[in-house]
């Protein structure tokens, strides 16, 4: 089953120039880590994998038939996608060998009664509509399989739709709200604590080929104060590595 909660990657998340002026004074901020440690994603996603867990066997039936749909329109596109280039193949050789054979029933004609032109002309013609049947076939085959598609994605996309839908009238956030809130917010403490430090100018750190003064960085900074935003956002702590699996680890040199 597709996850609502994606946290996509921003690169254009700062609205900042990317050329700097001599008197400008230079921060970075990672805008994607931002994103992907922001409490309201972050919050959000737990609750719509509770949820999900919650109500698995509500869905399960539908998620497992468009799920097996889909494997077969899979299936059947790609059975046709093959035909279409064995087609497309067979156009050539089509082509060339009719080409052959009127030039050669071009040649021959003043030699030949009428009946024996006309036979080799309807031999020409036959083998030409085998060919235009062929063409037509694979085309109906998929008009028929863009309906079936379509009409797969609507369901596909009711069904999405009714999952968001519950999410939200159990007390989960709109997936797509709950983005943009987070992007509005990370530009705005990225605005906030820049001014604060004396910061003109914020880059992200892909656009620094070198930083001596590591403090510039200020997106640990960002994130804190997108934190002390949202004190109701209780988050369960990262599980902490084993002190004694950590010391079994090292080479035996090292604890020398």
């Amino acid at each position: 089953m597709k996850k609502l909660f994606k946290i996509s990657a921003l690169s254009a998340l700062l609205a900042t120039s990317a050329v700097a002026n001599a008197a400008d004074t230079i921060g970075f901020v990672d805008p994607g880590y931002v994103m992907q440690n922001h409490p309201v994603l972050l919050d959000a996603s737990i609750k719509f994998e509770n949820f999900m867990k919650e109500n698995q066997a509500k869905f399960a039936d539908e998620d497992k038939k468009l799920a097996e749909e889909n494997k077969k329109l899979t299936a059947e596109r790609d059975a046709l996608n093959i035909d279409a280039k064995n087609l497309q193949k067979e156009q050539a050789t089509v082509e060339a060998t009719l080409k052959k054979e009127v030039a050669q029933l071009e040649k021959d004609a003043p030699r030949l009664r009428a009946k024996e032109i006309q036979a080799r002309q309807a031999k020409i013609e036959g083998k030409a509509k085998a060919f235009e049947n062929k063409v037509a076939e694979i085309q109906k085959r998929e008009q028929e399989f863009a309906k079936k598609a379509e009409d797969f994605q609507k369901r596909a996309d009711a069904f999405q739709q009714k999952i968001e839908d519950a999410n939200k009238n159990s007390g989960g956030l709109n997936p797509q709200e709950a983005q943009k809130t987070a992007i509005d917010e990370v530009n705005a403490t990225i605005k906030e604590v820049a001014k604060a430090k004396g910061y003109t100018l914020i880059l992200q750190p892909q656009a620094a080929l070198y930083a001596e003064d590591e403090s510039k960085d200020i997106t640990e900074a960002v994130l804190d104060a997108i934190k002390a935003k949202h004190p109701e956002i209780k988050l369960p702590e990262a599980p902490k590595a084993d002190a004694t699996k950590t010391e079994q680890a090292k080479p035996e040199e090292a604890k020398k």
